[in-house]
């Protein structure tokens, strides 16, 4: 069963801030920041005219093609035979060379994501990192620095990869279109109406209530596909073929990844001292962009269900594979595999991986809510839940750094609104 709601977006007139054409060299070389004049960004930008060509790669990529101002559209087609693959291959209309996993380190990297962090930054909240000891959740003392990231626009991370993709990349006047298990869709829908493009989401029937409510209220045409996010996704790229719309890959893109790893340099920031970073697996976007930041400088771990071992099979398998889909946090922690791209970002920083069961989820779901009067989903507290289980085992004294990474939840109802006690006017005496 399919079924969609919502409404297309119409496409305004006015143009905003657009990148110019890339002249080659790497990726900072070609890549402007805005101004600060502060004044709000702009809440539009005007999509190029430019069709997009068919999804002929099964993760839902970019075009082949495309014109100034995108980085590579990467695929694992063919070599780079350019310093950094980011060089035009000589074609009209400044085509670059698609990326492959081989080569897509050369993009992913620290100075990549320095480059589009000023570019993003206008849009994204700067999200609050608490300090706590580790007794508080009743395991032996030490320092432990919580990213509130679920405090981000649409509820999740994926606000950085969403506006990455919208801002780096050549918008055709379709617009976008995206699969999602509900936190990725909520984001490119969010970061869509800000800039005022046109989107479409496709998430399965196992997307929370919480979740699509969010993407229904970024006023996007939403559709509702299949049971899991790989039927979603199937979908997806059987309309976009034929549609012109631009996909924006939840995980498996250049782009996504590098506003991901802005995550990674605020953190680092806020918590200098810590040598563990933990953050939730699914098809690794945000343990991909955090350990790009990190460079192995800390130790990042990937922290994913057990029903849903993506990272791990590609571990014992030494590339991605299929791996089961079933878990508590199957809205945002199961797709059928790692990325291609993800898992060689992954690898190349040294980052490992930890299995933790759905019980530990739950039981770090109530327990961060209980001890902190935080609310997370599932798959927002699966890292945390690596810690509470005893899978993660830190040194006394080590300060270790721990993603809260999303939380469209229903976990807590505050009932309907006609049950709430209405707020007093203002002005009015007690």
């Amino acid at each position: 069963m399919i079924w969609h709601t919502g409404h297309g977006l119409t496409v305004p007139g006015a143009r905003g801030t657009r990148l110019p054409p890339p002249a080659g060299g790497c990726l900072a070389e070609r890549m402007t920041t805005p101004h600060t004049t502060g004044q709000a960004p702009s809440a539009h930008r005007e999509p190029t005219s430019t069709a997009q060509g068919p999804v002929t790669e099964e993760r839902g990529l970019g075009p082949p093609g495309g014109s100034g101002g995108s980085l590579p559209r990467v695929s694992g087609q063919g070599p780079v035979t350019e310093e950094r693959g980011l060089r035009p291959s000589g074609g009209s209309g400044g085509s670059l060379p698609r990326v492959s996993a081989a080569d897509v380190g050369t993009v992913v990297t620290r100075h990549g994501i320095q480059t589009v962090e000023p570019l993003i930054r206008p849009y994204l909240r700067h999200t609050p990192a608490i300090t706590v000891d580790r007794a508080d959740f009743g395991l032996p003392p030490g320092p432990l620095v919580l990213k509130l990231e679920q405090l981000q626009h649409g509820g999740s991370f994926k606000a950085r990869g969403a506006f990455a993709n919208l801002l780096l990349r050549d918008m055709p006047a379709a617009g976008v279109v995206a699969a999602s298990g509900g936190n990725h869709g909520a984001a490119v829908a969010f970061a869509a109406r800000a800039l005022g493009i046109p989107a479409r989401i496709y998430v399965p029937h196992v997307s929370s209530p919480a979740k699509i409510a969010r993407i229904r209220s970024y006023g996007a045409d939403l559709v509702v596909a299949g049971d899991t996010y790989s039927d979603a996704l199937a979908a997806c790229q059987e309309w976009t073929a034929g549609s012109g719309a631009l996909p924006i890959h939840a995980y498996d893109q250049a782009e996504t990844m590098l506003g991901a790893g802005t995550l990674g340099m605020e953190l680092a920031g806020q918590a200098p001292d810590a040598t563990q970073v933990l953050a939730s697996v699914g098809g690794g976007g945000l343990l991909a962009g955090v350990a790009a930041w990190y460079a192995g400088r800390v130790q990042v771990v990937g922290v994913e269900p057990e029903g849903a071992p993506t990272l791990t099979a590609a571990m014992r398998a030494g590339r991605p594979v299929d791996a089961e889909a079933g878990s508590v946090a199957v809205d945002s922690l199961a797709p059928r595999r790692v990325g291609e791209l993800t898992f060689a970002i992954i690898r190349q920083n040294a980052a490992k991986v930890l299995l933790v069961d759905d019980e530990a989820i739950v039981a770090t779901q109530q327990l961060l809510w209980e001890t902190l009067r935080v609310v997370a989903e599932p798959g927002g507290c699966a890292a945390l839940a690596a810690l509470v289980s005893g899978r993660c085992e830190p040194a006394p004294g080590e300060t270790v750094a721990v993603v809260i990474s999303g939380a469209n939840t229903t976990a807590v109802d505050f009932g309907p609104p006609a049950a709430r006690p209405k707020p007093r006017d203002q002005g009015t005496g007690p």
